[in-house]
Formats: structure tokens, sequence, C-alpha cells
């Protein structure tokens, strides 16, 4: 009866310790390891954009004591070998004109030649998005007349810098083209519009209705917007109908708050169609909405030189601004652009704003012409 006892009172004993033998012994976990230091100068690279080349600090210089080694070599990345900033830096600058892009906005500019965007494409010619809307800034920049232009205003430095910068958007855009096919990307970026516009500025006519077919057909601009340029090119080359239904289509289909550019358009066609009235009720129209004349400023930077003249020119006619209107209808036949029905129709503009003389030389009123001298033969 003891053995039996002792047997029983040491089994649990027993038990606890078999089953502390199954436990499964967990190996201690390693500490975490310490974040790895930041580069010397990373924080500098990105803010200058320098390429990706770190500058020497303290922490990469060896050490006098213990001879140690930089923590980051200094080398030179793809993009500093080709001539542009670092990927960090164009990729927030890409980021940042994508969201501008979005908006669609086509103020003009009071913008230098050497504004941001400018600088930017130049800084990171391998973003397409960077290069885009350096082409929108350059071609809404506003190069304006001098002060008083008039039919003896030199206007060849303007008409060089108009040619410049035009010329410049459109190696830009080439530029963006390439690239995105090198990416295999099938975005437009609105680009075939924006070689619209300028080829249109430098009275390129032709070329400038094919790049806005492609961008109507491609679906990469609004269509009110290409169809109020392509109504320009058709006036401009002399088919009147065809600019006018464009025109009145673009300002159809434009929202109610973008009405007010298709319509000096219109007006523009319909002043040359040969409906005067009507030219100058849209005419009036639009300028009244217009306000501070920013959407005939944006109008204007599309034009070929003498026919911003002639809008501004038929703008301040409708206005009965006579003095302005004047100088401007000289300054327009000065230039050697305009053919022989156009330079008719200024003409009549200007003759319309000339004063009639109230006095011709004869009575006023009835009865008041002076009485012929009588003649008393006078006898020898």
């Amino acid at each position: 009866m003891i053995g039996l006892a002792v047997a029983v009172s040491l089994s649990p004993l027993a038990s606890s310790e078999a089953q502390a033998d199954k436990r499964v012994r967990r190996p201690k976990r390693d500490p975490k390891p310490k974040p790895k230091p930041t580069p010397p100068g990373s924080e500098q690279a990105d803010e200058i954009g320098n390429s990706g080349i770190v500058p020497p600090t303290v922490e990469s210089r060896p050490s006098e004591e213990g001879g140690g080694e930089s923590l980051v070599e200094a080398t030179a990345t793809v993009w500093a070998m080709a001539g542009s900033r670092s990927w960090t830096g164009c990729s927030a600058i890409a980021s940042e004109a994508s969201k501008q892009l979005w908006t669609g906005s086509e103020d003009a500019n009071t913008f230098q030649s050497e504004h941001r965007w400018a600088l930017q494409a130049e800084e990171c010619p391998n973003t397409p998005e960077v290069l885009a809307l350096a082409v929108r800034t350059e071609l809404m920049r506003r190069l304006e007349f001098p002060p008083g232009v008039d039919g003896n205003t030199q206007l060849d430095e303007l008409e060089s810098e108009l040619a410049t910068s035009r010329g410049r958007a459109l190696r830009w855009i080439e530029l963006a083209e390439d690239e995105l096919t090198r990416r295999r990307e099938r975005r437009s970026l609105g680009l075939d519009y924006w070689r619209g516009r300028a080829l249109l500025a430098l009275a390129d006519y032709e070329p400038a209705k094919a790049a806005f077919e492609r961008a109507l057909r491609e679906g990469s601009a609004d269509g009110w917007r290409v169809r109020r340029l392509q109504a320009v090119c058709e006036l401009y080359a002399g088919n009147l109908e065809a600019a006018v239904e464009l025109a009145a289509r673009a300002v159809n289909d434009s929202p109610s708050n973008d009405r007010i550019a298709p319509s000096y358009v219109l007006a523009l066609a319909l002043d040359r169609a040969g409906d005067p009235s009507g030219a100058a009720r849209r005419m009036r129209i639009a300028l009244t909405r217009d306000g501070d004349g920013g959407q005939l400023r944006s109008l204007q930077t599309a034009l070929p030189l003498h026919e911003r003249l002639y809008l501004a020119a038929y703008a301040m006619t409708v206005r009965n601004d006579t003095p302005g209107a004047l100088r401007l209808w000289a300054a327009y036949l000065a230039r050697s652009e305009p053919e022989e029905p156009e330079r008719r129709l200024a003409e009549r503009h200007m003759a319309a704003l000339r004063p009639v003389p109230r006095n011709l030389g004869g009575p006023a009123k009835a009865g008041e012409a002076p009485a012929p001298a009588v003649i008393v033969p006078v006898s020898d």
C-alpha cells in the first residue's frame, strides 16, 4: 500500500516534467538593425538638383584617427551624363506640371523669355509633362506692341521675338513627342493643338490646319477650342463660308463661361464675309462680357502680327475709340502681309471713323445765302 501511495503521489510531478520537456523553446530574436545613415548631402542634392553628385562633408571624409571610408561615393548618374538634373528633382517637377496641365488654362501671361518653365525644360529635357507646360506658357506670353503704335512704328524687333518664341515652342514639342515615343506611351498632352497654335502665329496656315485636324481626330484637346482656331485658319486662307461655319459651331459647343473667345472669332469671320452689323453686334457683346479684355489678349497670342493689329483695331472701332483705332488701322495698312480685299475693308473701317464735315460751304438754313452782288454798269 505504501508503494502504491508513493507512486500515486509522484505521478503529477513526473507529468509536469514531461510537459515541460515538450515545450518548444523559441530562440531569442536579434535586435532590430539600426537604420542606415542618410547619405551625406542627399537632401542638398535633391534641393539644388546637382545631378545626384553628393558634395563632400565631414562624415564622408576619412577621419584623422581611424582613416574611415566614405559613406557614399560621388558618381555621375545617367541624368547627369544626359545633361539634366537628378531623377528625384525632375520627378517632382513633372508631378507639378501634370497638375497644371489638367487645368487647361489659356490665360495670357507677361512672362519674359527666361520664365520658370523655360528653365525647367532645359534642366529636365526628358520629361514630357515639363516640356508640354513650357510650350503652353511660352505660347501664351503677351508680346505687346510698342506704346502708341501707328503706321510709322517699326515692328521688326517684335516680329523677330515672336518668331523666336514660337520656334522654341515647336522645338520643345518635338522633344516631348520623341520622349513619349521612346517610352512607348500613347499620351498626347495636347501637343498637336499647341503645334497648330504656334504655326498659326507664324502664318503657316496649311501645317497649322493639319495639326488641328490631328488634334480633333485624336481628341487631345476640347473640340470647341480646336474648331475656334480652325475657323481662324480658314478665315486667313480666304475660305469665308467654312470660317463662319466653324466659328459658329465653336460658339455653340463651348461652355457658357468660355464663349467669349469663339465669339471674337465669329465676329471677325462675319466682318470679312460682308455682314458688318452682325460682326459689330457679336464683337460688342464679347467686349462687354470680357471685362478686362483677358480673352481678347489670349486670342491675340495665337495670331500673326498683322492680324493682331487687325483684331485690336476692329475692337477699338466697335468701342468707338476713334484715335486708337485710327492709329492701329494705319499700322495694319503699313504692313506688307494684308492682301487687297483686306486692305479695302480696313480702309472702309478707317473712313467710317473719320468725322463728316458739318459745313460744306453752303447755307446752314434756307434764306441764309448771301444776296448776289448787283453789277451796276458805269457809263462813260
